[in-house]
């Protein structure tokens, strides 16, 4: 599908399809739900959701009609029996029927005027002839109680260059990006993300695919969300923080041959944990995150990697 350089009076379908993927959290989807329809408003002809129960328990799966209560008229539902968050993206982004998709994760919701601000990033990326692009907008800490993690609260607009980690550049619970630049890149890795082989970095990887094929990655300071992501001791933190090492480590060895400058960011974390290791900072000071559990969580994730490519062979993604 091409997106048009003008408005899209055109299009017969919803413009803009939300994506929200979710397991055994009915509560924080249906509020999820409910931010969604508030943004979209009084017309809601001009988006849809589409929700994907991915593998969620039958007694915590959601009937329709607490859905249609949440969100009037927006869900189209599918149900999964099992399967990774990529393929359950995948399904989504399929199934979508607008000219830009947004995937919002469950345990988000959206900031008022949510829709205005990505309206306005459309007309702006229109008006500059850009018809391949990624927009990441500002996640924000949804509940004090939880620790300050998987978030991104910065007040400054940001391109993505090869000096930055692709990890974290645009957050995987809030972006968006027109249904062309998605047939472009291509569908997540479903080696990548939650339930899958590697638990995490689906969207990461997809970065880096969309940076090679020359899509611009913008980080923009509004069309912001809260995350409610619930972790709210050491453990849990720590626990995640070196999943997504992992999955960063099988990251570089799936695409260190074809994008070498990423093996910069592995040797500025070896060189960072070396000075940890002498006084220096940690990864995360505040939260006493290590540097050294994130480089042997890294070459956790490249021999896993490649061990995995010996058995089961290359995949094309």
């Amino acid at each position: 599908m091409n997106i048009s350089t003008g408005p899209s009076a055109l299009h017969s379908g919803p413009r803009f399809s939300f994506i929200v993927c979710t397991r055994d959290r009915p509560a924080k989807t249906l509020a999820c739900l409910r931010s969604i329809a508030a943004t979209v408003g009084p017309a809601p002809g001009e988006a849809e959701i589409i929700l994907v129960e991915n593998g969620s328990q039958k007694s915590l799966s959601l009937p329709d009609a607490e859905l249609d209560e949440a969100a009037p008229g927006l869900c189209r539902t599918f149900r999964l029996a099992k399967g990774c968050l990529s393929e359950a993206r995948n399904l989504a982004c399929d199934a979508a029927q607008g000219e830009f998709v947004v995937y919002i994760d469950d345990d988000c919701m959206l900031q008022s005027g949510y829709l205005d601000d990505l309206k306005r990033h459309v007309g702006r990326m229109e008006a500059e002839g850009q018809r391949h692009y990624i927009i990441g907008g500002r996640v924000m800490l949804g509940d004090p109680s939880d620790l300050p993690f998987t978030i991104k609260d910065h007040p400054q607009a940001q391109t993505f260059h090869t000096g930055i980690h692709p990890g974290g550049f645009v957050q995987g619970c809030n972006f968006f990006l027109p249904k062309a630049t998605a047939a472009l890149i291509g569908g997540f890795d479903p080696r990548f993300g939650p339930g899958a082989r590697f638990h995490a970095g689906e969207d990461t990887d997809y970065l880096i695919r969309a940076h090679a094929a020359g899509v611009p990655l913008h980080y923009v300071p509004d069309m912001a969300v809260w995350h409610c992501h619930g972790r709210r001791t050491f453990d849990e933190v720590d626990r995640l923080n070196r999943t997504y090492a992992f999955a960063n480590g099988a990251i570089l060895a799936k695409h260190l041959r074809d994008h070498p400058w990423l093996a910069r960011h592995l040797a500025w974390t070896i060189r960072s944990t070396a000075k940890e290791r002498i006084g220096g900072p940690h990864f995360d000071d505040d939260l006493g995150l290590s540097w050294g559990s994130v480089t042997t969580s890294q070459l956790r994730g490249v021999w896993a990697f490649i061990a995995d490519r010996m058995r089961h062979g290359r995949m094309a993604l």
